[in-house]
């Protein structure tokens, strides 16, 4: 075995130490390390021409259709799991759902987002799916490049989200799909494939409505067995055509609570067990 002087065995402990301190100084400006991930993605979730919107393409027996249909914002919201509190905050009709881990924040909570699509009163019974795209406004992405992200269907009481809802079992073993979205989305409009999703709520018994919930690709380990389906992804900056929306939206229906910029996240509503 090689056998090296003490005093140059010194100097290389010191060497290294040195390197260590600059890494956890971010590289010896004096600032924080920089943030690379996961990833957290706010989607716009007020007026109708930015609000989530599902289109839908079916055929029945009177020929092929077109319907779009805002999302439900008395049911739309985001909850958040504090790892350090153990605490679940629920944010019910915000006028922004959150997903992915807050990097911001000292605990690093994380956030799922929750969307209804209310499907009874512009889908009939017989239809036959063709296509469907759900497009959500991007008004924030931040912390990574890149966000792995995980979209799954859900079931939860209209206007009723509570913490339990945020690690809900699939409604099927097919209910889901990954896409990434990324730091240059932000300030746009993202399409996602979601005609599979579509399809499955469709399956007798017919569910009410569309529901879906936002997370992290880290969702998938823990809810679902095998590979995901990629959805398909596409973004554009163009306002979208407001004709022929179908929505009962009403902005003096709209609850205000938590929705002040200090008041954006709620209120703990239930501890983990």
């Amino acid at each position: 075995m090689k056998k090296y002087p003490v005093l140059r065995i010194a100097k290389i402990l010191a060497s290294c130490l040195f390197l260590l301190a600059l890494a956890s100084c971010g590289g010896g400006g004096g600032g924080p390390a920089p943030i690379t991930g996961p990833g957290f993605v706010g989607l716009d979730d007020t007026a109708t021409n930015t609000a989530p919107l599902l289109s839908v393409t079916y055929t029945d027996s009177s020929g092929t259709v077109t319907v779009n249909i805002l999302s439900a914002r008395s049911s739309d919201g985001d909850i958040a799991f504090d790892p350090s509190t153990n605490i679940y905050t629920v944010t019910q009709s915000p006028f922004e759902v959150f997903f992915g881990e807050d990097s911001s924040a000292a605990d690093l909570p994380e956030y799922r987002a929750f969307l209804t699509f209310p499907l009874a009163s512009s889908i009939p019974a017989d239809a036959t799916i063709d296509s469907a795209t759900l497009e959500v406004y991007v008004d924030e992405a931040d912390f990574a490049d890149t966000i792995p992200t995980f979209v799954d269907m859900i079931q939860y009481p209209v206007g009723a989200l509570s913490a339990a809802d945020f690690d809900d079992p699939l409604v099927t073993s097919n209910s889901y799909r990954a896409l990434d979205f990324y730091y240059s989305d932000s300030g746009n409009f993202v399409d996602i494939d979601v005609t599979g999703l579509m399809r499955e709520a469709l399956v007798p018994p017919a569910f009410a409505d569309l529901q879906v919930r936002f997370g992290l690709q880290s969702l998938l380990a823990g809810l679902a067995r095998g590979a995901s389906v990629q959805a398909k992804r596409s973004v554009h900056s163009q306002p979208r055509s407001l004709g022929k929306i179908k929505s009962e939206r009403n902005s003096a229906g709209r609850s205000t609570a938590g929705n002040s910029p200090d008041e954006r996240r709620g209120a703990p509503v239930s501890n983990s067990e």
